[in-house]
């Protein structure tokens, strides 16, 4: 038989669903790949609108072609995850342009099955999750109505209707694969697959710029759930690489100081918190200034950062215990000669600032106040884009143009104090951070990216100074105000975020604070599902002694258990119900049947009634009642409650 072709309508559907499967993958490809696969779509709806225009084998071998020339031009050697989707997704809108029949209908769905798969590779959010089901549904409603012999009216409905059904009958199965199925450790989408594209964060080092970047980015850097109450924005300060060498524009950390012991004293309580940490190409962990315990499986260094182990590109979350007041005790000589290297490019007039500040103050102490008190009464400016700096950029800043960052702060600071002779060093890491209070919980984003300073001093040990709290304290306490970008654009002071921001503005935050913390749980409860939470939940329904071997064979006995009720309850979901009266009646011919009188299936109710009552003259009373109350009732004679309820009694009553 001739294969039949597809609708007009079908085709228009499945070309539009087809362009909304690939869409989320725009982001990420080249500009020309995405031109192309719009341009391969655009090509078939044409084909579609000029029905007379058939695009021949020709013209569908020269585009297939180019598609493939421009695949190998702009991924010369098909490396990296992002080609081998882009191939696939042309590929795609190529199988598209030759599709008439219904076995090439069947041949595209299938491949935008196997696409989105592939948008998991590069993300897990909660939204992603939901627009992929949604697409699901559609290429399955693709599907079932190909399948009817004839095309149905509204089939979009019907068929989308049809699909969310078969969905949900799959969904008792799909939970016990998730929680049964034997976890791994790290996320199964992990296996072979470098993540670490577009993957942001702080550097272990600091060359002028790099943090003023980084802080215009709204991405979540990671997320904490506080034990006790959380501390004031003003001692958030959470701690990241701690950078010792500087060469006159660029800092960077040391490896010297990897035998020394880890040492300091407090007083202070200590303060627990679960930090869940975005994915990242690094390994360091972060934790508020004083970190006290560490997780498993992470090490301490001397100067307090934390270095994880195998958590590159995974979303990891670990428990922390800081103390936030300290002392860190004595300086040995490795420390104070790291603390006081100096670059080859001190000016005079640094030197001469340093002494000035020295020739007032008759303490450290003092000395370190007399630098806050410079760049609180002088005319710096905090600014996300400051003035291009030449090779001197310490120098030119505190004397020519004085707009920079926190970087720029930090690293002057920590130069100056250096030239008196106070051992110092740059710390970077994060500032602040936000409380969702739809969640209880507080979110770290990279536009709170921050640098300071620690000094050591005989009475309090290494010490945390942040020059750029003298300069500009809001933001310690306040966040950016993202709205006003020309400002940073025009090198202009940045304006901070106020608490009466308008009622839209007040809005549109909340929404995003609802949005952050469904996605926070999600992260947790289901992406967080490892091998640990599975362990804790089996042992919570008594099942802590499986292995991965008996947890196996449990998920297959659970679905294997599944099945049967979802076919029983489908089945009686389509089984024809008879209506009270009917089922009445049944019941009524039931009980004679018993007693040999049997009802034929063309035997309407009076002549069954006429032959029961030959057979059995005792029943003629019941028997007529009964046949008389039912026609009333079947044949519309009369509907009343009370004499469905005198029927139905008379039925329980009859004995044959």
């Amino acid at each position: 038989m001739k294969p039949q072709p597809l609708s007009q309508s079908l085709l228009y559907a499945l070309t539009l669903i087809t362009a909304l499967v690939v869409a989320p993958h725009f982001q990420r490809f080249e500009p020309t790949i995405t031109l192309a696969f719009i341009a391969v779509l655009g090509l078939r709806w044409s084909t579609l609108y000029f029905s007379r225009w058939r695009p021949g084998k020709g013209l569908l071998f020269t585009v297939t072609l180019m598609a493939a020339a421009l695949i190998f031009t702009t991924y010369p050697l098909l490396m990296g995850l992002e080609a081998k989707v882009a191939l696939l997704s042309l590929m795609l809108g190529l199988k598209l342009m030759e599709c008439r029949t219904r076995r090439d209908l069947m041949v595209v769905v299938f491949l935008g099955y196997f696409t989105l798969i592939t948008h998991f590779l590069f993300d897990q959010e909660m939204l992603l999750v939901g627009y992929s089901i949604l697409m699901v549904v559609a290429l399955t409603g693709l599907l079932a109505e190909a399948s009817r012999t004839t095309p149905s009216h509204g089939w979009h409905l019907s068929s989308l209707r049809y699909s969310g059904a078969l969905l949900v009958q799959a969904l008792p199965i799909m939970l016990a694969l998730f929680f049964l199925f034997p976890r791994i450790s790290g996320p199964l989408w992990n296996l072979g697959v470098d993540n670490s594209t577009g993957r942001t964060g702080l550097s272990d080092t600091i060359t002028l710029g790099d943090i003023s970047k980084l802080i215009r980015s709204r991405a979540v850097a990671f997320r904490v759930d506080f034990d006790q109450t959380a501390p004031p924005s003003r001692l958030r300060y959470w701690r990241g690489p701690v950078l010792w060498h500087t060469n006159g524009t660029r800092w960077s950390r040391t490896r010297y100081l990897l035998t020394k012991e880890v040492s300091y004293r407090s007083d202070s309580p200590p303060l627990s918190y679960q930090v869940t940490l975005e994915p990242s190409a690094n390994e360091w962990l972060y934790a508020l200034d004083l970190p006290d315990q560490i997780p498993p499986k992470a090490s301490l260094s001397p100067d307090f950062q934390i270095q994880g182990e195998d958590i590159r590109n995974q979303r990891y979350r670990y428990g922390m215990t800081s103390r936030l007041e300290y002392h860190t005790g004595p300086i040995n000589s490795v420390e104070q000669q790291l603390g006081l290297q100096l670059p080859d490019n001190i000016t005079p007039r640094m030197r001469s600032l340093v002494k000035q500040w020295q020739a007032q103050s008759r303490s450290k102490k003092e000395w370190v106040n007399q630098a806050l008190h410079y760049f609180r009464t002088e005319p710096f400016y905090y600014t996300l884009s400051p003035p291009p700096l030449g090779s001197n950029p310490v120098d030119q800043f505190l004397f020519d143009s004085r707009r920079g960052f926190c970087e720029h702060y930090a690293t002057s600071f920590t130069t100056l104090m250096r030239i008196a002779g106070i051992p110092a060093r740059v710390v970077t890491g994060y500032q602040g951070g936000e409380l969702n209070p739809l969640g209880n919980y507080l979110i770290v984003r990279q536009s709170d990216a921050h640098a300071w300073s620690e000094v050591w001093l005989e009475e309090s040990g290494w010490t945390r100074v942040d020059p750029t709290a003298a300069v500009a304290p809001e933001r310690i306490e306040q966040t950016f105000d993202f709205d006003l970008e020309e400002n940073s654009i025009l090198g202009l002071p940045v304006i901070f975020s106020t608490a009466n921001n308008g009622l839209l503005n007040d809005l549109a935050h909340r929404f995003r604070l609802g949005v952050d913390a469904a996605n926070a749980s999600w992260h947790r409860w289901i992406l967080g599902y490892s091998k640990e939470q599975q362990q804790k939940l089996m042992q919570l329904l008594g099942l802590g002694q499986l292995d991965a071997m008996k947890l196996a064979i449990t998920m297959i006995l659970v679905i294997a258990a599944i099945i049967p009720v979802l076919l029983y309850l489908l089945r009686r979901r389509h089984q024809v119900k008879p209506d009270p009266i009917m089922k009445d009646y049944l019941t009524f011919c039931y009980r004679l049947g018993r007693k040999g009188i049997q009802r034929f299936p063309y035997e309407g109710p009076s002549d069954f009634a006429r032959r029961v009552i030959r057979k059995r003259p005792d029943l003629r009373q019941s028997v007529e009642r009964i046949t008389q109350h039912y026609i009333k009732l079947r044949y519309g004679q009369s509907d009343s409650p009370q004499l469905r309820r005198r029927f139905h009694q008379l039925v329980r009553q009859f004995k044959a």
